[in-house]
């Protein structure tokens, strides 16, 4: 570089980028400076008070109830059974009948009372790992509406966030940086010798904002569990112990989780590693959150093809999934290539692509922006249209994983199935 230019740029550039080496206190305290703004951030857009869920009118009530809205009118008047609520808040609140409002509780409670169980009584909740080594694809909040779209149908659903960035735990108005690793899934990883080892996941299990959702939030100090994990399976193997790194999830998740739950939502960082691969092995089913973009297509072809040598290479045994679904994300059908790419999908994919696309509209950016999806949105400062074509996306993406996994996990006729 011509050394006119280099002494130009010295001008430019802060003294201490030019002259000085960048220390791991450095970054330390950058950490420490942006988690501070994080929550300062949290705090701006949520003016001071936790997340709130929606509220309902009876309109939308009718419509997660499957029912016209004369119809829910009616069951409104007449009571369906004790305890739900009719709308109809006190008269200081403006309460009528002409403008009734429900809580997130009060609207599952009735779209229980109204709709077929899903899960049938005794069968265990099903587990879906949402993955992608690639970041960007929009997994987080594929994992988090998909999680709130299923408790509209009633379902009750354990979020387990495995990613170190904590993306799914910000979602839900946590600060990743200010959880305790002992409220994590961390401690299933550790060394018995460690002070929060444990081999269950019941302690590390938390209520949210959102009625019908509980989580078992990540911090930054999971990310530790790739180190554990390979450690004990050495020493467990130089000690002829039976130990399987790979297991250790799907073993807290059968001391009475599955039970509990209808469903089990995990979203996983953008890695295909040790800890990914408990989180696999756990799951009845996986969803692959997919762009249509040249290198998000290569990205997903060397995802099978490492997760099967994975597999085989380190030994870990048969496992199969009831399902497995690529769903197309971030579509914009104005892009070059878009249609061109979504047919090397369907033919790669086949079957296996859902038939649901996830837009890329602004309703989307918009809300992630604000640390919200477009569940928690009850006025929109956009198109009520770009909103509408977001949510029933999602709305049709979970009415195809619901249909999959009540008839290949529960084993539910498709004759028997709303």
């Amino acid at each position: 570089m011509d050394s006119a230019i280099e002494d130009g740029l010295a001008d430019k550039l802060p003294v201490s980028l030019v002259s000085s080496r960048v220390t791991m206190e450095d970054i330390t305290a950058l950490g420490e400076r942006l988690e501070i703004q994080t929550a300062r951030l949290k705090e701006y857009l949520f003016s001071g008070t936790a997340k709130k869920a929606p509220e309902f009118n009876a309109t939308k009530l009718a419509e997660l109830c499957g029912r016209s809205r004369d119809q829910m009118l009616r069951l409104l008047d007449r009571g369906l059974e004790p305890g739900l609520s009719d709308g109809i808040k006190g008269k200081a609140d403006g309460g009528s009948e002409r403008n009734r409002r429900f809580t997130l509780s009060e609207a599952r409670a009735w779209v229980k009372a109204t709709r077929k169980p899903g899960r049938p009584p005794g069968l265990p909740g099903a587990t879906i790992t949402v993955a992608n080594f690639k970041g960007g694809v929009s997994k987080t909040v594929t994992a988090m509406s998909t999680a709130q779209a299923l408790s509209l149908k009633g379902y009750d659903v354990l979020c387990i966030d495995y990613d170190p960035q904590g993306s799914m735990s910000a979602l839900f108005g946590l600060t990743p940086g200010f959880i305790p690793e002992s409220e994590t899934v961390l401690p299933l990883m550790m060394h018995a010798t460690s002070e929060i080892a444990r081999d269950t996941l019941q302690e590390s299990i938390q209520a949210t904002y959102w009625d019908g959702i509980d989580l078992v939030p990540a911090s930054h100090a999971i990310a530790q569990g790739e180190f554990y994990l390979p450690l004990r399976q050495l020493e467990a193997n130089n000690r002829g112990e039976e130990f399987k790194f790979w297991d250790v999830l799907n073993k807290a998740l059968d001391a009475g989780i599955r039970e509990q739950y209808d469903y089990i939502i995990i979203d996983t960082p953008p890695a295909l590693s040790y800890m990914n691969m408990t989180t696999i092995w756990a799951a009845d089913a996986l969803l692959l959150p997919l762009p249509p973009e040249g290198i998000d297509f290569v990205s997903s072809a060397q995802f099978w093809t490492m997760l099967s040598e994975l597999s085989t290479g380190l030994a870990l045994g048969q496992k199969d999934f009831a399902w497995v679904a690529a769903v197309p994300s971030k579509v914009n059908h104005q892009r070059m290539y878009t249609k061109e790419i979504l047919k090397w999908m369907q033919g790669s994919y086949g079957d296996m692509l859902t038939q649901t696309e996830i837009p890329d509209t602004a309703a989307v950016g918009m809300e992630g922006a604000k640390y919200s999806t477009v569940y928690d949105v009850e006025r929109y400062a956009g198109s009520a249209k770009t909103l509408s074509r977001a949510r029933d996306a999602y709305d049709k993406l979970v009415d195809e994983i619901d249909f999959m996994t009540r008839r290949k996990v529960w084993q539910i006729p498709a004759t028997e199935q709303e």
